[in-house]
């Protein structure tokens, strides 16, 4: 790599919404962004797939992030997800964040249409970083095909490279396939690579990758947090098969966005935490109540304790 990353245990933080469902709850968004940052995470990813960005207008976007900054949210500790279908919109989120001094931008490829090919999606990259001329952040490639079905590759990523230089500055991966991410951290030993998952951490760190841009960071940061600092300790392994097997369970119950939403009503003692905008639920109360038995048993957190 040719500097540090802008962090390594970053939570791919949920946003919550109002009561009314009329907005984005900005008191409880920045209480929770400065306890993830004091809690063992080093950055935020504002408006990714578990920030529910699909769900939000470009104005409520930054609007936002500029909430956040207003209350005390550094953005040297931001990457915020920019990626839409249109490349003017895409250009419109990315400069704005580049204004308000944000570490990056996470960009998800154009995901509507489907089966296009690399040379489609190349053209998107190379018009949007030309759109955004010198208000243009380090960019970060976002991998997530199980979602947009639209995969940025070894090789694509190889070709931005070459047409974009240093302005590609990292690689989220959320696949879940470590193949790819391995071949990209060997391929591209320049980028900072993050996985998506803290279940994969350390293979992460050991591979020579960046860290983890993961939902579940959101619930569990201190030991996602010891696992960065301690990587090349005895203790390792054994930080890793705890954070593993709280992903397992977060995973087994229900759509991930919501069972994070909902350990995190109960960390925050907030029943606002709950919902997410339609077309996702909240969870129904039976698969609600045996999500936090489970986290309670494997003492996830002070569960019911207000934090702030």
């Amino acid at each position: 790599m040719s500097k540090d990353p802008f962090a390594r245990v970053v939570a791919a933080i949920a946003t919550p919404f109002q009561a009314s469902g009329t907005g984005v709850d900005l008191e409880l968004f920045s209480a929770h962004a400065r306890w993830l940052l004091g809690s063992g995470c080093d950055g935020l990813v504002l408006f990714g797939t578990t920030g529910e960005a699909a769900s939000l207008a470009l104005a409520e976007r930054k609007a936002v992030l500029e909430g956040l900054i207003e209350r005390g949210v550094a953005p040297g500790r931001l990457v915020v997800g920019t990626g839409c279908c249109a490349v003017a919109e895409t250009v419109a989120l990315v400069v704005h964040a580049a204004q308000r001094g944000c570490a990056g931008a996470l960009i998800v490829p154009p995901f509507f249409y489907k089966g296009v090919s690399e040379e489609g999606v190349r053209r998107c990259f190379d018009a949007m970083i030309e759109g955004c001329g010198t208000d243009l952040p380090p960019i970060y490639l976002y991998h997530i095909p199980q979602v947009s079905a639209v995969p940025l590759g070894p090789d694509l990523t190889g070709a931005l490279i070459e047409a974009h230089g240093e302005r590609i500055a990292g690689y989220k991966d959320s696949a879940g396939d470590w193949t790819n991410t391995a071949e990209i951290i060997r391929r591209f030993p320049q980028l900072h690579v993050y996985v998506g998952s803290e279940a994969q951490l350390l293979a992460t760190l050991r591979a020579g990758g960046a860290g983890c841009i993961s939902a579940t960071t959101n619930v569990q940061p201190q030991a996602s947090g010891r696992l960065a600092a301690d990587w090349r300790s005895e203790a390792a392994d054994t930080i890793q098969t705890g954070l593993t097997t709280v992903r397992k369970a977060m995973e087994r119950h229900g759509q991930l966005i919501s069972s994070t939403k909902a350990v995190l009503a109960e960390i925050h003692g907030e029943p606002a935490w709950r919902a997410p905008r339609p077309p996702l639920l909240p969870l129904g109360e039976a698969e609600e109540a045996a999500l936090l038995a489970e986290m309670s048993e494997l003492g996830l957190a002070p569960l019911g304790q207000s934090v702030s």
